[in-house]
């Protein structure tokens, strides 16, 4: 089972790798506001996730997601 750091590294390699993003990525890093997510990149986020996981992600788990540290509780929650 990885780690929570495991985990962060992973999602900001995607974040990075997927979306070009270029600045550094916290934990905190709200999705939109930060780091300018929209609601087909969340999907897109969402099919990695369930790809590298095998976990089966449901649109209600994703309503309260909101930042980077959110995708990671999610994932770490879940395993």
């Amino acid at each position: 089972m990885p780690s929570r750091d495991e985990i962060f590294e992973w999602e900001s390699r995607v974040l990075r790798e997927k979306f070009q993003y270029q600045d550094e990525i916290r934990l905190d890093s709200h999705l939109l506001d930060d780091l300018d997510l929209d609601s087909i990149d969340a999907i897109d986020m969402t099919v990695r996730v369930e790809e590298k996981t095998g976990l089966s992600i449901k649109e209600d788990d994703l309503k309260g997601i909101r930042s980077v540290r959110d995708v990671v509780d999610l994932i770490d929650g879940r395993l």
